[in-house]
């Protein structure tokens, strides 16, 4: 019944706003939750060409230098798009049709996820309640990165990091970073935490995800810029599936 409610509520408030000008950066998981390669790719350029329509599109480098120096008061709406976890539709579907408008994602990764076989797949996926998915290759992933995409850590195993051990924490954020680096050849500079909630991610996760990277996102607290004394970036969880009126409504915020 909540979630009847919401829907309603954002479909009837969403289809009298507009995107605002601002800094958005969204946060992605796939196309569709149950994939039919035909019906995505239509989903998802339908949602690429919606957004730039009301808004332009920019990489995340742009959208967190801009972050970083504080110049919040854009004339435009500018969009950021990350996707979380690494389903093989971010390198079948989601990136072509990017590349095909001019635009580049960034893609965190969970890199034990990443031709994992299917008694892992099943765990992984039980943990994320999603279960018609599959993970991209290591070929896709380095071609992803060679094309121009960003590749961020996304933990090894997509755990709550507030149900380990701080020893368990060092692991999950270091470990997978030290695998992207080492299977792409670059410095990862960008970590997102699974689940992406504040109750997700403790002081001990925060300060070791400091350590290790530049940048933090999280996954909440949209209408301000960052939380956690202003080191971590907010993302606004977005689906390309969602009516078009939800999406209007997350982007119409005045962001803080």
């Amino acid at each position: 019944m909540r979630h009847i409610l919401r829907s309603f509520y954002l479909s009837l408030f969403g289809t009298f706003k507009k995107p605002n000008p601002g800094v958005h950066i969204l946060n992605s998981h796939y196309v569709t939750p149950d994939f039919s390669e035909e019906s995505d790719w239509l989903i998802f350029e339908g949602f690429v060409k919606y957004l730039s329509k009301h808004c332009k599109l920019i990489t995340i480098q742009e959208a967190t230098q801009l972050i970083a120096k504080r110049q919040f008061q854009q004339k435009e709406c500018l969009v950021a798009l990350t996707f979380d976890d690494g389903f093989e539709e971010c390198y079948t579907t989601i990136a072509p049709l990017l590349e095909k408008y001019n635009c580049y994602a960034t893609f965190f990764i969970n890199t034990n996820y990443i031709e994992s076989n299917e008694k892992y797949q099943q765990q992984f996926h039980n943990r994320i309640k999603t279960w018609t998915k599959k993970p991209m290759t290591w070929k896709q992933v380095k071609e992803l990165h060679k094309r121009g995409h960003v590749i961020g850590s996304h933990t090894l195993d997509h755990a709550n990091l507030f149900e380990l051990a701080e020893s368990e924490i060092e692991y999950q954020i270091l470990e997978n970073k030290r695998i992207l680096e080492e299977k792409l050849n670059y410095n990862c500079i960008y970590f997102a935490w699974t689940f992406g909630q504040l109750q997700h991610f403790p002081e001990e996760a925060l300060n070791c995800a400091l350590k290790y990277h530049k940048y933090i996102f999280s996954g909440t607290n949209y209408k301000q810029y960052f939380s956690m004394n202003d080191t971590v970036i907010n993302r606004r969880h977005i689906e390309a599936f969602w009516p078009k009126s939800h999406i209007n409504y997350f982007l119409s915020v005045h962001k803080k």
